[in-house]
């Protein structure tokens, strides 16, 4: 075993391990060169006389942890679920170790001391950075850390740590020798070289601040990697600040024409969405085209916009089918393609079965993508298909809002302005956050009219409640009285319904013109 080549798992800050654990505590000790790797072993695993040879075998990440180490850890773990409080001397102890401190005391430390401890508040962030680049941590757990950080938990942050490199960390983890063989099994199919991968890969490992140059530079000798990397800047609008579409379109077909999976999938989407062409029926039927190359290579996100076609029937002699829908989106999944599962669970939602919609939903909740961790949110709110549960729908909504703009789905950001923070929660201990509410709406304002809706309700009632900065007040509620009036979904009722809503809030206090 020990002549393969392995990945250490304790010299970098990529990969969330027990030797990146140890290594991080001996940088934050006190002592650095008295720390002993045993020492902390046996403080954690409750054991003695362990070589420190063996331990940095571990931590090196040559060897898999012994069994019975981790079968400790799942007696623990177990434990734990029901006494929270069984790792707190554990951890103590270890802080005894790096601090260097003398005391024996630490069988009287609480949890609040530990959640208080500078140094470990700094050995937290340094874990929690490290998560975000192990592409192994789920993003439900990285959440998990960021919350647990952000409330200031660190003996739950450093607890989930403990349970996740012990038992869940795989090592060893050996380069695959075969890389390239595996590299072109994948792209038999394709014009791209095992030479395009590295050269797009030594650009990007190199470029630094200048990787759009590099790889601009990169596209310009038709690399199709890179060519894909450029053209969806483009779309995005990285490049430029604003979303180019016809440059993006150049791009992906040069892309493409190496027969590139996704970036054939991209120009189907580019003609199926309008952003060029103007979907006419030749139009979809180059989408559909595109469509239907990209699922012969493989694409997974072909399946899943061929299984929408299919089940809407909205392109030119498609058939609705949703049968067959549902069997493209299963290999999608198949595939990996996670908007899949939202797709099947809203088919199973429209025709009410509720508790198979949950099942797909979750799936794609957990892993962090928004529309659906906003969707569980709701079930959980309303009360569908379990018990209304309140703190996991500000669970989820939290998780969905936290989504990067161009995957956000907004209504996470006004649902948890409109049922948690603009006038508390005191069921799930949420205290009242006009600051924040009015943050998150203003984030999607643009998107959602009924955003704008709601600050005037919040900024009208700071008006009636406050002596001060009244023409402040004034202000804002024009701007978002004519941010409704502008958008597109503005209707008479909703005019209406905005003037009913002021009346009520103004029950003592003549009603006010709005300029």
């Amino acid at each position: 075993m020990s002549s393969k080549k392995f990945i250490r798992l304790n010299i970098n800050d990529n990969y969330l391990s027990l030797g990146n654990l140890f290594r991080i505590l001996k940088e934050e000790s006190n002592t650095t060169h008295m720390f002993l790797q045993a020492d902390l072993f046996s403080i954690i695993f409750n054991t003695y006389n362990i070589a420190d040879s063996t331990v940095n075998n571990y931590c090196t990440g040559l060897r898999a942890i012994n069994p019975k180490y981790k079968d400790y850890f799942k007696s623990i773990k177990n434990s734990f679920e029901k006494d929270s409080n069984i790792l707190v001397t554990t951890i103590g102890k270890i802080l005894e170790l790096i601090e260097d401190k003398n005391s024996s005391n630490m069988d009287n430390i609480t949890i609040e001391d530990i959640n208080n401890n500078l140094r470990l508040k700094h050995i937290c962030n340094r874990l929690y950075t490290i998560s975000k680049n192990d592409s192994d941590v789920s993003i439900q757990l990285s959440n998990e850390l960021y919350k647990d950080l952000e409330e200031n938990k660190l003996y739950d942050f450093f607890v989930q740590v403990l349970f996740y490199v012990i038992l869940e960390k795989k090592q060893p983890i050996f380069i695959n020798e075969q890389l390239n063989d595996i590299i072109e099994k994948n792209i038999y199919n394709t014009n791209i070289s095992v030479n395009d991968i590295q050269e797009f890969i030594k650009i990007q490992l190199n470029s630094g601040i200048w990787s759009i140059r590099g790889i601009k530079e990169l596209a310009n000798k038709n690399n199709p990697f890179a060519c894909f990397e450029i053209a969806s800047m483009e779309f995005y609008g990285i490049v430029s600040g604003k979303a180019r579409y016809e440059e993006a379109y150049q791009y992906y077909k040069i892309a493409a024409e190496h027969n590139h999976p996704v970036a054939n999938w991209a120009i189907g989407y580019l003609y199926y969405k309008g952003y060029i062409g103007n979907k006419s029926k030749k139009d979809q039927y180059l989408a559909f085209k595109y469509f239907n190359k990209a699922r012969k290579l493989k694409c997974s996100n072909a399946f899943n916009s061929l299984g929408l076609i299919i089940l809407n029937g909205n392109i030119p002699h498609i058939n609705k089918n949703k049968t067959k829908a549902i069997e493209m989106f299963n290999k999608s999944i198949s595939l990996g393609n996670i908007y899949a599962y939202n797709n099947l669970g809203k088919i199973y939602e429209d025709d009410k079965n509720f508790s198979k919609a949950y099942d797909y939903y979750i799936i794609s909740a957990k892993s962090g993508e928004s529309w659906a961790a906003n969707k569980i949110g709701e079930f959980f709110r309303l009360g569908i298909v379990k018990e209304k549960n309140l703190t996991k729908a500000f669970e989820f909504y939290t998780i969905s809002s936290q989504s990067p703009k161009m995957n956000l789905c907004p209504w996470s950001k006004y649902n948890l302005a409109k049922y948690f923070y603009t006038n508390g929660n005191l069921e799930i201990g949420i205290k009242k956050d006009i600051s924040k509410a009015i943050q998150l709406l203003n984030d999607v304002s643009d998107e959602l009219i009924e955003a704008s809706r709601e600050l005037i309700y919040i900024y009208y009632k700071l008006y009636l409640e406050s002596n001060k900065s009244e023409q402040y007040y004034l202000n804002k509620l024009s701007f978002y009285k004519e941010k409704c009036e502008q958008n597109s979904n503005y209707t008479l009722k909703i005019k209406k319904e905005i003037e009913d809503n002021l009346s009520q809030i103004n029950n003592t206090i003549k009603p006010i013109e709005i300029p």
